[in-house]
């Protein structure tokens, strides 16, 4: 049997009696643990009432890892000793391994052995260590580890749980709704107390607290991407759920349904219809589908918003173009339509890319993406625009009918500016002003936004970010296009072809701006990207001048020199349009046809600029065709004098009977054809930018109502 030391007669001599037997327990513990566990026991028998002894019986148990044993010990300390520093030192580190998953072996050994501790024992310790705490957060910290692990507690604790923490940050002075105590009590507090054994009385006002402060906070999240937070809209659903139950809210049990756009919709119609005709906007009824329809809106325009910046770019609505419906296919009866139908725009879309135009197919003969190489599949891209034009559908109707009630209305806009989500609402009014066709009420608040008090407005363009200038001037010349104010349409979208360089490089020609359908209007998302957006001023300014001199009838007030300038204008901007031979955009075949008959039935075409900048093989086989015996030898000009020729000598022409003339002629085709190569976009934005005072001259004369700014 070991033998154990005993201290010298000097020491023995020095120790009181409970010092003594402390001493041998410690000397005896490395060397016989059964003998240390025979002086403690005696130790603690004989001074029951002493700290060091019992605080010396739980640090050898401890030491020997002995859970049990020295839960047993610390129960009698926290129930006998609660004013000693050295026991509030062992709580702190109790108390801070609760907190955390350290997996280190002191902490893992306290966690098992608060374990061991009895039920009163546990709530105990944790309710006095919050109470003893000056710090306000290690207060509230400690009460929510109390509150998780005995949910009958929060009933009781949980309402001066939200005090305290909506007092902390109020008097913290928290710049932003992403702090500590806010996090804390929405993140934590609340779904404790929605999942309460016991129901959790508060002051109503304070729950519409609690419900601005939720909702303020997640969006804050969604706002910032902030990761930390999964699934930010999940989170928002439970909080209401759990705060409508202790509001006696039915419409607030949808939200603890998945989600589903349709099924949600359909609840919030069933309510609104329920609802009186004089409401009280501080009734039962009233406050409930303020709140449920405000979020269920606010999760619409949130998912619609996103929608427009979930590719690599964003999408903006704008009015788009109808292609007329053939007379053979009027012919036919129209698919059976709902009532109403007619007078909704046809929504298209297209889908974002996830790669620019460096990796995109491209079309070498035309230098323009191909709009039929998309890298995402049918499907995919089936999927993304159902469900855009889904969310904004959805939204609008959602936003027709609360403000169809004026208790509703104010309620939630007030809502959304106290949760900081207001802002969503500028870029949404424009586009439901779109959607509904209010185009005139549109432009007037654009206007005025840009030019708000009659400031100058280059300093006004100053302060607007390049996108937004962009998206800006698409959506005036958008408007402008749709109320037939021509010149104010083209000159915006000269304007933002001005601005391209600064626009992403990418994107796909679309076939969806120029659409067959029996709706009155169409309207389209459109990439902000290079290609698209210069896809759309081209196809803007071809329509308006094809509206303003095309279509007039013969003998109109256009002279044969603004003719022949608004035909060659054409054939320079659809080149992009014709693109690729095999696959054109539509209705660009049709119009180059048009076009080549305009010059037939007239006998001469003259544009000077034609060989600086028309290059397409399929324009040049019209023209080459055009200048032949066969078809009475239109007679053309093309361009001027070369670099060197004199002024007074030849022009490329195909007048009179000069053979030499001729033969420049047949030279210049070639050459423009070994130009076929060249990128059409390029070669059109030079076109735009440096010769638009032939696409201005064409249209400002024709109206004194509106003054370019050059």
């Amino acid at each position: 049997m070991p033998v154990t030391m005993a201290p010298s007669s000097t020491e023995a001599h020095m120790l009181s009696d409970e010092d003594y037997l402390v001493l041998r327990a410690k000397q005896a513990f490395t060397i016989d643990p059964h003998a240390a566990k025979a002086w403690m026991l005696t130790a603690k028998t004989l001074y029951p009432n002493n700290f060091a002894v019992q605080f010396e019986a739980y640090n050898i148990v401890k030491s020997a890892k002995n859970v049990k044993e020295a839960a047993k010990c610390f129960e009698t300390l926290l129930q006998q000793f609660q004013g000693d520093n050295k026991l509030w030192h062992e709580v702190e580190l109790l108390t801070r391994a609760l907190r955390s998953d350290n997996a280190e072996s002191e902490p893992s050994f306290l966690r098992a052995m608060f374990a061991n501790l009895s039920t009163d024992a546990q709530q105990q310790l944790l309710q006095v260590t919050a109470d003893r705490s000056k710090d306000t957060m290690e207060h509230c910290r400690l009460l929510m580890i109390l509150l998780s692990r005995f949910p009958h507690a929060v009933a009781k604790h949980g309402p001066r749980l939200v005090d305290t923490l909506l007092s902390a940050e109020k008097h913290s002075h928290c710049p932003s709704a992403n702090n500590c105590y806010r996090k804390l009590l929405v993140c934590e507090l609340v779904p404790l107390m929605g999942s309460s054994p016991i129901p959790v009385e508060l002051p109503l006002r304070q729950i519409y607290r609690l419900m601005h402060k939720l909702v303020e906070y997640y969006m804050l999240c969604l706002l910032t991407q902030d990761s930390s937070e999964a699934d930010p809209w999940e989170k928002i659903f439970q909080g209401f759920w759990s705060l409508g139950l202790m509001l006696n809210w039915d419409l607030a049990k949808m939200f603890s349904q998945p989600w589903g756009r349709e099924l949600y919709w359909q609840q919030i119609l069933n309510n609104n219809e329920h609802l009186h005709h004089s409401l009280d906007p501080e009734s039962h009824e009233v406050r409930q589908h303020v709140y449920c329809t405000g979020i269920f809106f606010m999760r619409c325009l949130h998912e619609y918003t996103s929608s427009l910046q979930s590719g690599e770019h964003q999408l903006v609505l704008l009015e788009a173009f109808v292609m007329p419906i053939p007379e053979r296919e009027t012919s036919e009866p129209p698919p059976k339509r709902r009532k109403g139908d007619d007078s909704l725009p046809l929504v298209t879309v297209d889908t974002p890319t996830s790669s620019n135009s460096g990796s995109s197919p491209t079309n070498p003969s035309s230098g323009v993406i191909n709009c039929n190489q998309s890298t995402s599949s049918h499907r995919d891209r089936a999927v993304f625009t159902s469900s855009v034009v889904a969310n904004l559908t959805t939204a609008l109707r959602c936003w027709s009918m609360i403000n169809s009630k004026d208790a509703i209305q104010r309620g939630v806009t007030k809502l959304l500016q106290m949760v900081g989500v207001d802002m969503w609402l500028s870029a949404f009014h424009q586009d439901v002003q779109l959607y509904r066709g209010e185009v005139n009420e549109l432009v007037t608040h654009l206007l005025q936004v840009e030019n708000p008090g009659g400031t100058v407005l280059s300093q006004t363009q100053n302060t607007m970010s390049v996108n937004a200038s962009v998206v800006q001037n698409l959506r005036l010349s958008s408007g402008f296009f749709y109320l037939r104010q021509l010149p104010a349409a083209v000159d915006r979208a000269l304007q933002i072809i001005g601005m391209l360089g600064s626009i992403p490089v990418g994107g796909t020609l679309s076939s969806n701006l120029l659409k067959q359908t029996h709706s009155q209007r169409h309207i389209h998302l459109l990439p902000l990207t290079r290609t698209s957006v210069l896809q759309y001023c081209v196809h803007l300014i071809l329509s308006a001048l094809q509206q303003h001199f095309v279509s007039q009838p013969p003998g109109g007030g256009a002279t044969t020199t603004e003719l022949d300038m608004c035909v060659g204008n054409m054939l320079v901007l659809l080149q992009l349009e014709l693109g690729d031979t095999n696959q054109p955009m539509p209705g660009a075949i049709d119009l180059l046809t048009k076009l080549v008959s305009h010059i037939r039935s007239r006998s001469s075409f003259s544009y000077p600029i034609f060989t600086n900048y028309i290059v397409n093989t399929d324009i040049l086989e019209e023209i080459m065709h055009l200048a032949t015996k066969q078809e009475g030898s239109v007679a053309f000009e093309i361009a001027p004098p070369s670099s060197t020729q004199l002024t007074s000598q030849r022009r490329i022409s195909t007048r009179g009977v000069d053979k030499g003339a001729k033969e420049d002629f047949k030279s210049a085709m070639r050459r423009q054809v070994a130009r076929s190569d060249e990128p059409v976009e390029s070669l059109l934005i030079k076109f735009l930018t440096s010769e638009q005072d032939y696409v201005r001259r064409l249209l400002w004369p024709q109206t004194k109502a509106y003054a370019p700014r050059m």
